[in-house]
């Protein structure tokens, strides 16, 4: 499916192998939607589902969803200072 929606990453609680930057557990991610604004914590199962190939983000309200690959997860790093687009956040392969 698609992506339907865009989300600014503000937070990635994740177990990562120290040598090689792997996400071995995400636990959690914090976003916000772009189009209904909600921020929101999505875990495994509630808003947060992983697959092999990347992990499905789904708005709570039901705008739509957004996949994250590993790889996009990992170069995330949180915005220190002024704001900043939201597209910076949120990364896409």
């Amino acid at each position: 499916m698609p992506d339907s929606a865009c989300f600014e990453l503000m937070d990635v609680n994740a177990l990562q192998d120290p040598c090689s930057g792997r996400i071995v557990h995400l636990y959690a991610l914090v976003a916000r939607c772009l189009a209904c604004e909600t921020v929101f914590k999505a875990e495994e199962g509630a808003g947060l589902i992983s697959t092999s190939s990347a992990r499905l983000l789904r708005c709570p309200s039901g705008c739509g969803q957004q996949a994250f690959t590993g790889a996009a997860l990992r170069r995330w790093r949180a915005v220190v200072g002024p704001a900043v687009s939201p597209m910076a956040t949120a990364l896409q392969d």
